[in-house]
């Protein structure tokens, strides 16, 4: 079974894949009207992933239990709706998205806080 920093850092390379894409299309159109979204899909779709499985692959022991697995499809939630969230917030077709997608980013954030602050004696450590 492939581990959680490897769906991590190999999700998050797609997001970034996604958003050069989606940028090198705002650039050949010309129209910029949603960089916004492009830059919250890199953001929380690239960084933040990215920077998650960086962690877990810092700090293994922080991947055993289910708190792990739930901050992954947490985070994954939300990073799949905000760029899209928040696209369609901006063309004014709702704002509904973004805002599921914020609560998840942010509760995904507050699982990795626990997961982090559980495992900081061995972070502290390496």
């Amino acid at each position: 079974m492939k581990s959680i920093a490897y769906w991590f850092i190999g999700l998050a390379t797609l997001f970034a894949l996604a958003g050069m894409a989606f940028g090198i299309y705002m650039s050949a159109t010309g129209v910029h009207d949603l960089a916004p979204a492009h830059a919250h899909n890199n953001l929380i779709g690239y960084v933040t992933m990215m920077l998650y499985g960086l962690y877990y692959k810092v700090v293994p022991q922080a991947t055993r239990g289910t708190l792990p697995v739930v901050h992954f499809w947490v985070s994954l939630l939300g990073a799949l709706t905000m760029g899209v969230g928040v696209g369609l917030a901006i063309s004014m077709q709702g704002e509904l998205l973004a805002q599921i997608a914020s609560f998840a980013t942010i509760i995904g954030m507050a699982i990795f806080a626990v997961i982090v602050w559980r495992h900081r004696a061995e972070l502290t450590a390496a």
